[in-house]
């Protein structure tokens, strides 16, 4: 009777700890970042799944005309595509952010294929000249318990979010827009896309943020710049 109730106890525990495990609001170990804490009117844009033009591009010239620095977290198969992309990204002063090589989900993986995936894309980046601290973001924000574990033992942050206005469903950009607009809060992590399809969308919805934002006396940084 005994054994059957620490059994029970144990698989419930490992459910629960495994669900938490997939969410963006829990990690096990290892630093992760949901939002930043801080009183300045200050947030992150970031860009998962590129580079991909043309749309990573017009996301570029877009953020220009505004003064905007945003992180993108990229791909590495699609640096490897996209070059000129990813260089135009760090000639714009943009943060990259390590998505994994393959944009697999990092869970149920070997550890040698998790690192490999983390290691392979770093080093793309930093053959583009990126010289400072590279952050990470699992694919699809899961992590379970192999990936953390890994992460912490290469000194990597996991960046995750607090504001997905899920733009790779949405058809209209207000929609997208209203949703950051009506929750934004200092410091807020937003997830966005420039990769995976066609971004125009995103696009229009980044624009109506930005000016909308800015008017309320909201600064745009990289992620890095609002950690420190």
């Amino acid at each position: 009777m005994y054994l059957l109730i620490i059994i029970t106890v144990i698989i419930i525990t490992y459910l629960l700890l495994d669900k938490l495990a997939q969410t963006s609001k829990f990690q096990l170990l290892g630093q992760y970042f949901t939002k930043v804490n801080t009183q300045e009117y200050v947030v992150a844009l970031t860009y998962d799944d590129g580079p991909n033009p043309p749309y990573t591009d017009q996301l570029i010239d877009l953020l220009n005309q505004f003064g905007v620095k945003a992180t993108f977290f990229t791909i590495g198969q699609n640096i490897e595509a996209h070059t000129q992309t990813i260089q135009n990204l760090v000639a714009n002063g943009h943060e990259i952010g390590n998505h994994s090589y393959s944009h697999q989900k990092l869970i149920w993986k070997t550890p040698a294929f998790i690192r490999s995936e983390i290691s392979k894309t770093d080093e793309l980046i930093r053959k583009l000249g990126v010289k400072q601290e590279i952050l990470f973001r699992a694919p699809y924000g899961y992590k379970r318990f192999t990936l953390p574990y890994i992460l912490n033992k290469m000194h990597k942050k996991n960046i995750l979010w607090n504001l997905d206005p899920k733009d790779y469903h949405a058809s209209n950009p207000e929609v997208i827009a209203n949703y950051v607009i009506s929750n934004v809060t200092p410091g807020a992590i937003i997830l966005l896309h420039d990769g995976g399809g066609e971004r125009g969308t995103t696009i229009a919805a980044t624009e109506i943020i930005v000016r909308t934002l800015q008017a309320q006396g909201y600064k745009f940084q990289t992620v890095s710049q609002m950690l420190k």
